[in-house]
């Protein structure tokens, strides 16, 4: 009898390992005809003797193959004159074997587990860990997981993949579509590469190997006063010891992209339909009278008297992108090498001169002169450009909303025309009118001595320096161009141009920054005991060297050059800054026997930015873990490879508010008048805000609590912490009026309080149905719900319950609840007043206070803030032989959005009101009328007059939760008997498809959930088709 039957879980185990068994057989071919056979039977175990049940079979070089039963027993059919056959032995969670027949009749093998679960290192603070070791909330993504998604950037390829974090991606526009990036709630988390801060959005995804959020105390403190709203680490490739052996691979992609989401305008006609009835109800009859069948008939023919332009359609158009990277990587005992050149363009939907390319090479050597030495130099460089014509994606995209498609865009006979709803030319400002550049150039360069002191066993000392460097700029030239206007009493095209100067803006921007870093690194075993440690000094400085902008007007002749513009009204700017920060980190870990773990780390830091006696602050913490599996009592239970719980505890610092706020400072103005007689007016300082010396930075008390579970040798893993944070300190802006006579600002001070809770959770599996089959499954959930605790508010809101935020999440919306819309004038008389106004099918708002009106006192809240309290994702990928499919869906929840103004507080463009731009959207066919009188239309009485339908109400609220299936990839590996033919190792090609259904949600389908932005270039679906190929 096994040992599962001891610990009460052969059922678990036999269902499990019989599924393993039922498909494996499935999937096997296991007879041989023609041939004279032999029966050879066995039994396979483990390093205890215990029987294993499903493992795999196969006769090497053959289909034939077999698997064990329940009892570790297999049988299994050999061609007799076959003596030299060899059998592989393969299971989940052991190495595979490879065992000679010999002309045995009997053959009992003995597996040996797969370490390598247990052995997985991540990357933490300064160093590197043991996965199983850790007791602080880590999470990690391979770049495998990553590159399943053709995205441009780092941020845009995490959320939904790592617990904890959840990104909001603004804009689609090419070159501007990183996501934002909020880490347990925390907005901006600290961002390193290889150890630095770097713009991490600039890398090739090609180049990275790793990503590792740092969440809770333990694993933030070594970053002190940076580590308050967590810490992401990328990490990129280096050169494996490949024998020598230099491998050279290709990545090439090529990509079609369409909006995701397009605005549903009404035809020229249908909108004028719709308008007409307006006016009807409006009783507003020559108005509508105005509106005949003539002129309706006329805009449906489109002709350039009556247009009917679809600018949707004109516009937002597909578009082409792709991506190459050459790899060259290896080495040997000496020296390791990886080199990555990486070209990017991603085109642009209005017209195919925008777009935004990107250049980047990495070079990582490692280099060991002797076998205590390791020398180590990165090479970063990258170079992008962005162009696009006098318009902006953001000025082209509200011309989309605003022009109406009662104007024309280009007349018959090919002639730009001239829409006055815009002031311009649609055609001309995507087209002509200008040309706009933005270019980066960007270098990073480190340089490391790795050095093992051979004296004290497990002691080494290494010293980093780092450098640097961003070169920005811009060359904005715009100046005007033609348009025509038709004339149809005289059938003419009057020709006209833009009344305005032409102009030149440029500037340059140079950022430089210096990183040293000297560590001090130790590790050792005394028997069962583990000690490590570290302790590093690391300082940064440096700051903007140039940043210079000039502008010029009026060129006689049309080169767009400073020199060549007016002499008049030049305009020219420069600043300079520095600063820095120095600290001193330490980080302590001991275990007993992997068993007990203790980790005790911290920050003593000092920036430039407080007063004298407030620069400095120590940030320690402690993590404790307990390795239950390790105990005797689970030692037994086969089925835990791993059970560890965990708990940290510490303070991290978040530095806030400008630098220098506690001393004077002063600002330029002008307009004094000195002197009697004739007085002459000059400029002069002035003292612009009160100092304060006792500002300092954020304080945040982080705990967190969590386990990690791996069963069945890494069938099932599961990961969960809970967390709550404490942030003290918060600056506080204050809200008091003074007086004029005051004559200053008053200063920012410390004082707010947030607290922060949630949970993270990872579950993963991987299953090995036989050795051609495989299966890959990861759900990743986080939640994160902020509290107000103390925010210095004034007394007026903080006594009316309704009205207080101090104990509640911050950026909620308010505004009137709205109870549906009225369905009759008696309905009107019996409810609270709203306005004179007011008529059957507007919206009723209920009366909060009771006092028979509708007014600011009835104001509440009426929805959650518009950042996600919960974001997830699933991943699924499979591998059958020479095939490989992987999908991701994405989602969110607890967030809402107010339809009413876009994510930047901006006009919401007539998405509510029709004839706000009049420019109906389709939508809008659903308004109440009155031959719809329905009270849950879904939107309010038709009408010409905006009115208080219009005012800030939960009726305009709409949840922003959302489930997309976020991508989609198919892959074939060729098979290798055709490619040793034109000498390659590996050659794969895929079809990828980014963005590919929202599957659930409920703003109108016309707009992006993501984006959350009327006006902001929309999110492409992308197809995309790519080639791997490894020599």
């Amino acid at each position: 009898m096994i040992k599962y039957v001891k610990i009460g879980i052969l059922d678990i185990m036999k269902n499990r390992r019989r599924f393993i068994l039922f498909i494996s057989i499935l999937m096997s071919v296991s007879s041989v005809f023609g041939q004279v056979m032999k029966t050879l039977t066995g039994t396979v175990t483990d390093l205890s003797g215990e029987p294993l049940i499903g493992v795999s079979i196969v006769i090497k070089g053959t289909t034939n193959g077999t698997v064990t039963d329940i009892d570790g027993k297999y049988s299994l059919n050999i061609p007799s004159e076959n003596k030299k056959a060899t059998l592989i032995f393969t299971y989940v969670g052991y190495l595979k074997q490879e065992v000679l027949i010999a002309g045995k009749n009997t053959l009992n093998v003995v597996m040996k587990e797969d370490d390598k679960l247990l052995d997985e290192v991540v990357v933490v603070g300064y160093g590197v860990q043991k996965r199983v070791n850790m007791t602080g909330s880590v999470s990690s993504i391979k770049s495998e997981k990553m590159t399943t998604m053709p995205v441009a950037n780092v941020s845009n390829a995490l959320g939904g993949r790592v617990s904890g974090l959840v990104t909001q991606q603004a804009t689609g526009e090419p070159g501007n579509d990183a996501s934002t990036l909020y880490l347990r709630g925390n907005k901006n988390p600290l961002v390193l590469v290889d150890g630095i801060e770097s713009e991490y959005n600039m890398i090739n995804m090609e180049e990275v190997e790793s990503v590792t959020l740092l969440k809770d105390a333990s694993a933030v403190a070594p970053y002190g006063l940076k580590g308050a709203n967590g810490v992401v680490l990328i990490t990129t490739k280096r050169g494996g010891n490949s024998q020598g052996k230099i491998s050279f691979s290709y990545n090439g992609e090529f990509g079609w992209q369409k909006p995701t989401n397009t605005p549903e305008f009404m035809s020229a006609a249908d909108g004028l339909r719709l308008k007409k009835l307006a006016y009807e109800m409006d009783g507003m009859n020559d108005e509508a009278n105005a509106i005949t069948d003539e002129i309706l008939a006329a805009h449906e023919a489109d002709t350039d008297a009556y247009p009917n332009t679809d600018w949707v359609k004109n516009y937002m158009n597909t578009s082409n992108s792709q991506k190459h990277n050459i790899v060259l990587q290896g080495g040997n005992d000496i020296i390791k090498a990886y080199v990555a050149l990486g070209y990017m363009k991603q085109g642009s939907m209005f017209s195919d001169d925008q777009y935004y390319r990107r250049y980047n090479v990495r070079a990582n050597l490692d280099l060991k002169p002797t076998k205590t030495t390791t020398v180590s130099a990165d090479l970063g460089f990258v170079y992008d450009r962005k162009r696009t014509n006098a318009s902006s994606a953001e000025a082209a995209m509200t011309n989309i909303y605003r022009a109406k498609a009662t104007e024309a865009d280009v007349y018959s006979n090919g002639l730009p025309a001239f829409q006055s709803s815009i002031g311009g030319s649609m055609y001309q400002t995507i087209y002509g009118g200008g040309d706009k550049r933005n270019e980066n150039n960007y270098q990073n360069l480190s340089f490391s001595i790795n050095q093992e002191l051979p004296f004290i066993k497990g002691l080494s000392v290494k010293g980093l320096f780092n450098m640097n460097r961003k070169d920005a700029n811009s060359k904005n030239w715009t100046y005007p161009y033609e348009y025509y206007v038709y004339d149809a009493a005289n059938d003419k095209y009057n020709k006209s141009e833009l009344q305005s100067d032409e102009e030149l803006s440029q500037s340059t921007k140079i950022n430089a920054y210096y990183t040293v870093q000297a560590y001090l690194n130790y590790a050792n075993s005394f028997g069962k005991h583990n000690l490590s440690g570290l302790f590093v000094y690391e300082r940064r400085w440096g700051g903007t060297k140039v940043n210079y902008s000039a502008r010029r007007t009026r060129f006689d002749v049309l080169i767009p050059e400073l020199n060549m513009g007016s002499k008049d009204n030049q305009y020219n700017s420069g600043t300079s800054s520095a600063e820095a920060q120095d600290g001193f980190v330490f980080r302590v870990n001991y275990d007993f026997a992997q068993k007990y773990l203790v980790e005790l780390a911290g920050r003593y830091d000092r920036t430039y930015q407080y007063a004298p006696d407030r620069r400095a602050a120590f940030f320690p913490s402690i993590s404790l873990g307990w390795r239950i599996s390790e105990e005797a009592f689970l030692k037994d239970v086969r089925c835990i490879d791993n059970l560890k719980i965990r708990a940290s505890y510490g303070k991290s610092g978040n530095p806030v508010g400008n630098p220098f706020q506690w001393s004077p400072t002063y600002t330029v103005g002008s307009g004094y008048v000195w002197g009697t007689g004739t007085p002459s007016t000059v400029s002069g300082l002035y003292e612009s805000a009160e100092a304060n010396p006792h500002l300092t930075w954020e304080t945040v008390l982080k705990a967190n609590i969590g386990f990690d579970l791996s069963m069945w040798n890494g069938f099932l893993g599961v990961e969960m912490d809970v967390y709550r944070d404490l942030r003290r300190d918060k600056i506080i802006v204050p809200t008091d009026d003074f007086p004029t006579e005051y004559g200053i600002k008053p200063s920012q001070y410390n004082a707010g309080k947030e607290e922060r809770y949630g949970v993270d959770l990872t579950v993963t599996n991987h299953t090995e149905i036989n050795r051609n089959f495989s299966i890959d499954n990861s759900l990743v959930f986080g939640f994160s719900r902020d509290k107000q605790v103390d925010i210095a508010e004034s007394m007026g809101t903080y006594s009316i319950p309704r009205f207080r935020r101090t104990g509640k999440s911050a950026s909620q919306l308010r505004g009137y609840i709205a109870e549906g819309l009225f369905s009759s004038q008696a309905e009107i008389d019996s409810w609270a007043y709203q306005s004179a106004s007011t008529r059957p099918g507007d919206i009723k708002y209920r009366d909060i206070n009771g006092d028979g009106k509708i007014d600011n006192e009835d104001e509440t809240i009426i929805g959650r803030t518009r950042v996600p309290e919960i974001m997830y994702g699933y991943t699924f990928s499979a591998k059958y032989k020479n095939f490989d499919v992987s999908l991701f869906l994405q989602g969110t929840g607890h967030s809402d959005f107010y339809m009413g103004q876009d994510a930047k507080g901006s006009s919401d463009r007539g998405v509510r009101f029709p004839f706000k731009n009049d420019k109906p959207r389709k939508d809008h066919i659903n308004s109440w009328t009155v031959d719809n009188p329905d009270p849950n239309a879904k939107y309010p009485r038709l009408s010409t007059i905006e009115g208080m339908n219009y005012v800030t109400s939960s009726f305009w609220v709409v949840n922003t939760a959302y489930l997309k299936l976020k991508s989609l990839e198919l892959g074939y590996n060729l098979e290798q008997r055709l490619l040793k033919k034109i000498r390659v190792d590996n050659m794969r090609i895929y079809l990828n498809f980014y963005n590919l259904w929202t599957i659930y949600s409920s703003m109108p389908k016309d707009f992006d959930v993501e984006n959350q932005n009327y006006n902001a270039y929309p999110q492409q679906f992308v197809t995309s088709l790519g080639v791997n190929i490894t020599f």
